[in-house]
């Protein structure tokens, strides 16, 4: 039994081995050796080639990376980024992401000189001054940080920057500046014991986030934290507690947007690299990246990432990416990607990508992709492309193509291929008849049918004119086409009617059920008749007066069902216009 628990044993520590190797490579593409022998390819085929041998992608923008120029390249044995060096003279930055390396422009280099180091026990003041390598110049406004202490500074007009330092072992101090490429340099204390290094990772989506650029971004972060959005961009590190006043006033200070929380707690508001956790807000949260599992915040959240789990704001959501579980805005959310779970807004839900799930507001939804799931607004369904599902609105829905139910007083689609409920259903493919008929109630009949085969609103008026009395009629219905062939079909439908008589004082409500035979006499025209039952119901205050007695005189098949309700086999017949 022992044996067979040191073989487990063994082969367990052999797969975490692997595991480990297997993670390993996986982050440090860049020191990979690739064998290359190409020929006048351009510089985008010759990543795709380095990609393919290392199981990677490049990640890159083409308006700020120029790779169409043809290049020749025969190496052996050469590390990705000495490739890239080669590829790019020097002038590109390289950084690493799980299966990617993120490529950005970095023309120019600095340099870091430290003047003083010097400090009681374990805290450290270090200044020194960073200059432009080419030119010599003092850099302004270069972001100098020390990435296990999170102590951060930028330079001042002269360059100048001064840092205080509490560490064990050895300082790396590291430079960053937009447009030039990262500089570190190590700076030995009298300890020799070292510290654990905090995990610093790269996220090419936190380098490209606009939650800065959003209006509260503009109004509450101080000019030292953009600037440092701009020189140290995606770098990310995680810290499990934050606590702010304001943006500016917090525990990270200006390094704030590039640390992710497991907890973070603003006073007034926070701007943080992301969440893992839980984030409250008196007013407001700004987030750089990702936030997950709970935000709430007393006016808004502005997350420039994808958020995950469950999100309140009185006010508003404002979401770069995805929402995936439950958002709850008291006036609106704004997704810039896709929304997956419960989404709920006091006046209006915007979404720039597809929506699947519940979604309702006061006022309106707005899809520009794809909606599926369920839809309800006050006024408005908007969808610019597919809609599946249910949407439910008090006016209107409205989208390219709709292909589950729509239910508003009118609902409006390039295609309908699903079911419009409504008193109008307007679509190119779909039904706009016109027909004219006669019944056994009303002489002289309109009715105009919008939807499609499958199901169509019919909304009717009439009336009946004879010597002594006069009659009037309004109804809504809903058909479905059975159809035979292209000349013939039958029509199964129901509706309700409502009659006036005597200066509309006396109202009388008729439902029917009709089947009516179609025949079509060219593309244009049809011909159309067919019986029909109804059920009679006087809603006056005088159920014997002689209108009454004329609207069920000498109707067929009559049945009583007292006073005020009776039946009777009725008729329709017409001319449709197609």
């Amino acid at each position: 039994m022992e044996k067979k628990l040191n073989i487990l044993f063994y082969i367990m520590l052999v797969l975490a081995g692997c595991l480990l190797i297997t993670n390993a490579l996986a982050q440090d593409n860049l020191n990979r050796t690739v064998t290359l022998n190409v020929k006048q390819k351009k510089i985008a085929e010759i990543l795709n080639i380095i990609g393919e041998k290392g199981k990677f992608y490049f990640s890159y923008s083409n308006d700020v990376i120029k790779t169409d120029s043809v290049v020749s390249m025969v190496t052996s044995g050469q590390t990705i980024k000495n490739l890239l060096d080669e590829l790019f003279h020097g002038k590109v930055d390289y950084k690493e992401s799980p299966g990617y390396i993120i490529l950005r422009p970095t023309p120019y280099r600095l340099s870091v000189v430290p003047d003083t180091i010097t400090g009681p026990g374990n805290v450290y003041y270090i200044s020194g001054y960073v200059y432009d390598d080419i030119t010599g110049k003092k850099l302004y406004n270069a972001s100098v940080y020390e990435r296990n202490s999170l102590e951060s500074t930028l330079t001042d007009q002269n360059g100048h920057f001064q840092l205080k330092i509490k560490a064990n072992g050895m300082i790396t101090l590291n430079v960053s500046k937009e447009l030039y490429r990262d500089t570190s340099i190590n700076l030995l204390n009298n300890v020799n014991v070292s510290i654990k290094p905090r995990e610093y990772y790269y996220s090419a989506d936190a380098a490209n986030s606009k939650s800065d650029r959003s209006w509260l971004g503009r109004m509450f972060l101080s000019s030292g934290q953009k600037i440092q959005n701009l020189n140290l961009g995606g770098y990310l590190s995680t810290v499990p507690v934050q606590a702010s006043l304001v943006p500016s006033l917090g525990s990270h200070g200006i390094m704030s947007g590039q640390i992710v929380n497991n907890f973070s707690f603003n006073l007034l508001g926070g701007y943080n690299g992301g969440v893992n956790g839980v984030e409250l807000g008196g007013l407001f949260n700004i987030n750089k990246q990702d936030v997950k599992y709970v935000q709430a915040a007393g006016l808004f959240n502005v997350v420039g990432g994808n958020s995950k789990g469950v999100q309140l704001a009185a006010v508003s959501n404002n979401d770069q990416k995805s929402m995936t579980g439950l958002q709850a805005g008291g006036i609106y959310n704004m997704i810039k990607d896709s929304v997956k779970g419960v989404q709920l807004a006091g006046i209006f839900n915007h979404v720039n990508g597809n929506t699947r799930g519940f979604q309702a507001a006061g006022i309106y939804n707005y899809t520009r992709k794809n909606s599926e799931g369920f839809s309800i607004a006050g006024i408005a369904n908007v969808t610019g492309n597919e809609a599946s599902g249910m949407q439910v609105a008090g006016i209107f829905n409205k989208a390219r193509v709709i292909k589950g139910s729509s239910f508003a007083l009118v609902n409006i689609a390039d295609t309908l291929d699903g079911y419009g409920i409504g008193l109008l259903n307007i679509s190119r493919n779909g039904y706009a008849k016109i027909e004219v008929y006669s019944n056994e109630i009303t002489t002289t009949n309109i009715a105009f049918k919008s939807g499609n085969a499958k199901l169509y609103s019919i909304v009717s008026g009439g009336v009946n004119f004879t010597d002594k009395h006069t009659f009037y009629s309004a109804g809504w219905g809903l058909g479905h086409d059975f159809i035979f062939n292209n000349s013939l079909f039958l029509s199964a439908e129901g509706s309700t009617h409502l009659l006036f008589a005597k200066g509309w004082k006396n109202q009388n409500q008729i439902n029917r059920v009709s089947a009516l035979l179609n025949f079509k006499a060219g593309s244009k025209v049809s011909f159309f008749a067919g019986p029909s039952f109804n059920v009679y119901t006087n809603n006056g205050d005088h159920p014997g007066d002689s209108d009454i007695k004329q609207i069920i005189k000498n109707k067929p098949g009559l049945i009583d069902w007292g006073n005020r309700t009776k039946g009777w086999i009725g008729w329709s017949a017409g001319i449709t216009i197609l």
